[in-house]
């Protein structure tokens, strides 16, 4: 065989070789991603996986700037006892141990028992659970960053074994305040309140994280969560002012308490421009507390009672069906219409009387027999609805919060529908406020528009949407409906809601130096369950002060215990909000101010304050990078100046907010408890005293 037929002979068997190679490889590739490709898959699914990382999701404001829910960063903590050399754990563990019993209880030896054992028994057996001991669950950044600098953990993750995961959690600064229209972010139910109808926009974009099954089913993230880009969400800055609604809280709160009610809610909105200032909504617990378990303001629709007479009334004044001199018999407070008998809260033994006297001492029989005499015949029916319909109640408000019900208003068009269906009882019963449902908001919006000289506004808890600090939308007040009757009857329908704060059911909650208007409601629950003992609701809305109307307020307290006329109990929550209102120093700021804002003497965190002073564009001076400033007006400008928080000493707390003061007390080991809402003006240890455990009680104005 010549040289040249070798060479090429063993050209051919190498080339035969990778050929063959290479269709042994091609064919295990396609067995791996074909034919095995779901056992694989499913395989390594089971160790390791992409999860999605929501967003670092946005803030929630009042329209003050004060946080009402933010998100507030925990971590789990856990150590690979079996990453550190045998030289680095032998040559430190005392360190460490001294260390975790100074700032984490228990002591130096029970620590280092611990470690030693776990260890140990990563050593005999890797399934130990030495490579994933959980050190801590649950604890604040401060904690975290503190545990970084501990010998040998302090060597990172591959030389120390310290591993982390973070979990997030929605705070709500002022607790039960506003609780559920602000609402929750849950992940396993369903959200609700603000937090709902902003949930895209709030928990900003979605990333992924890569994580890593470890024996006994714990995951953890293969990159420190720092390394993973949070992008954070919208900021969401509502028409509420915690003012107003801590005041309203307050009130109805104790009205419940006293009543042994099932629930209630107080509502107070702004008369020109629909924006809701407070909004509570109190239900009883099991436990004899109440708490925010349901809105029912918004989403609580029930019969009115007495409430809905001015709807009737501007009904039969815009038609020309009855005027205030208008007379009515009212039979001394009985009246039977067809085979049910109609009557007032009392045998009065009235006869003759106007219809503004009617309004005013809230005439069931009166009220229902005015309607009656204008609407009662079956071919005047669908006149009594078209008026309300006119009004506009016979639709949502639309504000934001999901849940709103459609008014029930019973059409009489509607000839086929059970639920429609009218009676010769209907306009009667319809005149003073039952056989058709409403929410308080609904109501409220009347009232609201009558204050408003005839302009119906929407009701709306936005005012402003921020996203990477930058405004990308500001909600306007939006007109309804521009003349909801006609100026003349707005003027009537003042007069009679003015009569019955001044001579009427409301005379007795008259305000030192405050003028309002309004209407009681006391409605019979289940009036169709003949001789069972009967369940009230207690209703009052109206506005004030009554010459130029700011607020309209509705409040109604459903089934109180003892007494049950409106103006006795939702009449009286009424009036101290009225008046505590009216004795506030600083009235809200509406949306047109161009006034300055002035902070005056403040402390906190310094990155929050460096983005409200660059948002608001006020001059400020830097003097410091420092993580707690504090801020010193000097006329020319704000001047940004060192807070110095020391970890062995009380911290002088004046000046800062709820978030950055219960922060700063918990990240030095001791316990918060809080007294009042706004800034720190008193704190019941005092500042530079030795820190040793205790208690510290903050009280904010």
């Amino acid at each position: 065989m010549d040289r040249k037929t070798e060479l090429l002979l063993r050209v051919y068997v190498v080339f035969f070789l990778f050929v063959l190679a290479a269709v042994i490889i091609i064919g295990q590739v396609i067995k791996i991603s074909v034919v095995e490709g779901e056992k694989w898959r499913n395989q390594g699914g089971k160790n390791i996986k992409w999860v999605e990382l929501a967003g670092e999701r946005g803030n929630i404001y009042d329209c003050r700037g004060n946080l009402l829910s933010t998100t507030i960063p925990h971590f789990d903590v856990f150590v690979d006892l079996m990453t550190p050399t045998d030289k680095l754990f032998d040559n430190h563990i005392d360190l460490l141990s001294r260390d975790l019993s100074q700032h984490f209880g228990q002591t130096s030896s029970e620590w280092k028992n611990k470690l030693i054992r776990k260890r140990d028994q990563g050593k005999r057996n890797a399934n130990s659970g030495a490579k994933f001991f959980p050190l801590f669950k649950g604890i604040s950044k401060d904690k975290l960053d503190l545990l970084l600098t501990f010998p040998i953990f302090n060597q990172g993750r591959y030389k120390g074994g310290l591993r982390y995961e973070r979990i997030n959690s929605r705070e709500k600064p002022y607790k039960e305040l506003c609780s559920r229209t602000i609402g929750l972010d849950r992940e396993n139910a369903s959200k609700v309140g603000l937090e709902r109808t902003y949930d895209m926009l709030l928990k900003g974009d979605v990333e992924k994280k890569l994580v890593r099954r470890f024996p006994g089913d714990v995951w953890l993230p293969l990159y420190e969560p720092e390394q993973i880009n949070r992008k954070l969400g919208a900021e969401i800055v509502t028409t509420l002012d915690m003012r107003i609604q801590d005041i309203a809280h307050q009130e109805l709160l104790h009205t419940l308490t006293e009543g042994k009610a099932a629930g209630g809610t107080a509502i107070v909105m702004d008369v020109k421009t629909g924006a809701v200032r407070s909004i509570v909504n109190l239900g009883l617990n099991k436990n004899g507390t109440y708490s925010e378990n349901w809105n029912y303001g918004i989403a609580s629709a029930s019969e009115p009672g007495s409430t809905f007479k001015l709807m009737s009334a501007l009904v039969m004044l815009e038609d020309g069906k009855v005027d205030l001199d208008s007379e009515f018999n009212l039979n001394g407070g009985r009246k039977k219409f067809y085979n049910r008998v109609m009557r007032d809260s009392e045998m009065h033994g009235i006869g003759i009387a106007t219809f503004q006297e009617i309004f005013e001492r809230s005439s069931n029989v009166g009220m229902g027999l005015a309607a009656y005499k204008n609407y009662g015949k079956k071919s005047d029916w669908v006149k009594f609805y078209e008026g309300l319909e006119r009004l506009g109640i016979t639709h949502k408000t639309g504000i934001e919060i999901f849940g709103e019900p459609e008014p029930f208003i019973k059409n009489p068009k509607l000839i086929d529908s059970e639920r429609d269906r009218w009676s010769g009882l209907s306009v009667p019963w319809m005149a003073h406020g039952y056989e058709l449902k409403m929410t308080p908001l609904q109501i409220l919006n009347v009232y609201n528009t009558i204050a408003n000289d005839g302009v119906m506004m929407k009701p709306y808890l936005t005012q402003e949407i921020i996203k990477d600090g930058k405004s990308v939308s500001k909600i306007k007040p939006q007109i309804l409906n521009k003349q909801m009757v006609s100026p003349s009857t707005v003027l009537k329908a003042k007069k009679l809601l003015k009569g019955v704060a001044e001579r009427g059911t409301a005379r007795k909650l008259k305000i030192d130096n405050v003028s309002f208007a309004g209407k009681t409601g006391t409605t019979v629950v289940n009036y169709w369950k003949g001789n069972e003992t009967k369940e009230y609701n207690a209703s009052f809305a109206g506005y004030f002060p009554e010459e130029n109307p700011e607020y309209s307020v509705i409040v109604v307290v459903y089934n109180p215990k003892g007494e049950y006329y409106g103006a006795q109990v939702a009449g009286k929550v009424f009036s101290k909000i009225v008046e505590r209102l009216s004795g506030m120093s600083n009235q809200l700021v509406s949306e047109d101010s161009s006034e300055d804002i002035a902070l005056g003497s403040h402390a906190g965190y310094n990155k929050d304050y460096d983005q409200i002073l660059d948002y608001i564009g006020m001059d400020y001076e830097k003097r410091t990078s420092s993580k707690w400033i504090k801020i010193n007006d000097n006329q020319d400008a704000l001047v940004m100046e060192k807070k110095k928080i020391s970890k062995k000493k009380v911290p002088d707390l004046k000046g800062m907010g709820l978030r950055d003061a219960t922060y700063v007390i918990e990240s030095l080991g001791m316990v918060a408890e809080v007294e009042g809402i706004g800034q720190v003006y008193k704190q019941s240890v005092i500042a530079g005293s030795l820190i040793k455990d205790q208690k510290i009680r903050i009280y904010l104005n």
